[in-house]
């Protein structure tokens, strides 16, 4: 065969001609995946300093006092993965308040879909917040959630021991984008009478990285 006959022939066979044809997962192994997906959390510290993985994994374990046992592995610079046993561990650390390390926040998130840890955005993070200076008319269940809604993703509420909020503020525990300027106030027009009503933030846990 001519070096011109090889040529035409090579320029004819497509990339998926050679490698052969797209292979499928059966039920059985996508659901092994599945499973270690459902055990794992990608987290990824906010700082320009390069985290020494031993001494982070060591602190993290005495923080958050999982049960079973609990692997890291490095993703690549300050992003990690995080391998539990037990369900319970997971969901407790996840729904946790912040997790600050070395005064760096350590940004948590489920992986979803194939598992794509470098297309994963980490930027969300969870906040107890404290909103002050609010009138004894907004001191409900239903206004609370209205009010952190304005801040983020609200995920808790705490309502206080008689089941509706008793104290001096309300407090919700709210998911936020971390990238963005927070929230110092929520200015609410109570009465809707056009008067202008300022509620103050106080965030719970905040390390250097959010000021």
């Amino acid at each position: 065969m001519s070096a011109d006959e090889t040529v035409r022939l090579c320029s004819t066979m497509s990339l998926k001609d050679w490698e052969g044809l797209v292979r499928r997962l059966n039920e059985e192994l996508l659901d092994d995946g599945k499973k270690k997906l459902s055990l794992c959390l990608v987290g990824k510290i906010l700082g320009n300093k390069l985290i020494n993985r031993e001494v982070l994994r060591l602190v993290i374990l005495r923080a958050w006092r999982v049960r079973k046992e609990m692997t890291m592995e490095v993703v690549t610079n300050n992003i990690f993965k995080f391998y539990f046993q037990d369900p319970e561990d997971r969901k407790r650390v996840l729904t946790g308040g912040p997790c600050i390390f070395d005064n760096y926040l350590l940004v948590l998130e489920e992986p979803t879909g194939r598992g794509d840890v470098l297309s994963m955005k980490l930027h969300r993070a969870k906040f107890w917040i404290r909103i002050h200076n609010v009138s004894l008319l907004c001191m409900t269940k239903r206004i609370g959630r209205f009010l952190g809604s304005i801040i983020g993703d609200v995920l808790d509420i705490d309502e206080g021991e008689s089941g509706d909020f008793d104290g001096e503020y309300i407090k919700v525990n709210v998911a936020i984008d971390v990238d963005k300027l927070l929230r110092r106030c929520l200015c609410i027009d109570v009465l809707r009478d056009g008067v202008e009503f300022v509620m103050l933030l106080r965030y719970e846990c905040l390390p250097d990285h959010c000021f």
